[in-house]
């Protein structure tokens, strides 16, 4: 009998990470992300479900504070702290998606209660985080975030963190959480939460998970977009997420983003310095990296 295969990629998020060169930060964020990926391999070889690693690999993002999401989000224009994320199951395309969270240890938990546990996809401001005990998420004070960031703010910067995942039963899971551009203006909301832009899967086609400047991946609807490139035109994931990032970037925009299909073909694209990245495809070759201009 075949081995049931499996396939994961994370992300960190894309931009100017060639100012980093010489820090150590680089090389911190590899070593997580590669651990991060190694543990997960496993869950997903002794058969866990799709859906709790993604949720696994993106809450353990959202706690190490390397990235902007989760505890390293930075303040907005306000100075208050605006946490994003979504999740969608490929079985049934089933989704769950919060904006503007201010209390949340782990948005990404709170995010599949609204996919689960609720009529809707969508929920917004004050009541999200009046979710987080049934979500099972801690609830946290302004002085738990430390920004993981707080250097070079005029440059491009998204540290959006995002996994996709599909186990040895063929499910197939996207989720994505971030606090959003660095000193973003407060209100503002990205592509993070917005199914379709930020965050897609189908058990039937694959999976994306997006980071950059949300504005474009908002206005060119990037996650179904490559979604319906991989169905439609037959594209492997590296064709389609490519023909939509040379989009975002020829219309100013910039990022990248994680892409697997059902077959555990991976890509991972970006037109910036960097991304946070690691993977693992169905034949087993894995990459980890961050910077390589």
């Amino acid at each position: 009998m075949r081995e049931q295969r499996f396939a994961l990629a994370l992300h960190g998020g894309a931009g100017d990470l060639a100012r980093y060169r010489g820090l150590g930060r680089l090389e911190e964020a590899e070593a997580f992300l590669g651990a991060l990926l190694d543990t997960m391999t496993s869950r997903l070889r002794n058969g866990d479900v799709a859906l709790d690693v993604a949720i696994a690999a993106v809450e353990a993002m959202e706690d190490c504070g390397l990235f902007h999401a989760g505890r390293g989000s930075s303040p907005t224009s306000n100075g208050m702290i605006e946490l994003d994320a979504s999740i969608m199951h490929g079985r049934d395309r089933t989704a769950g998606a919060i904006a503007v969270a201010r209390t949340l240890k782990n948005p990404i938990r709170v995010a599949n209660y609204v996919m689960q546990s609720t009529p809707n996809v969508f929920l917004a401001g004050e009541e999200v985080d009046a979710l987080a005990d049934v979500a099972g998420s801690d609830t946290v004070g302004p002085d738990y975030f430390i920004p993981c960031d707080d250097v070079g703010a005029w440059l491009p910067s998204s540290g959006t963190v995002g996994a996709v995942v599909m186990d040895t039963h063929g499910d197939i899971v996207a989720a994505t959480s971030t606090g959003g551009t660095l000193r973003k203006r407060a209100g503002r909301i990205g592509d993070t939460p917005v199914i379709g832009a930020g965050t897609y899967a189908d058990n039937a086609v694959g999976a994306v998970s997006c980071t950059g400047v949300g504005e474009y991946f908002l206005r060119t609807s990037a996650a179904s977009r490559i979604i319906a490139r991989m169905q439609y035109l037959n594209e492997e994931p590296l064709a389609a997420s490519a023909a939509v990032l040379t989009e975002i970037g020829a219309m100013g925009g910039f990022g990248g983003m994680i892409v697997l299909d059902r077959l555990g073909r991976v890509a991972m694209p970006y037109n910036t310095s960097g991304m946070y990245r690691a993977s693992i495809d169905a034949e087993g070759t894995r990459i980890v990296g961050s910077c390589d201009l």
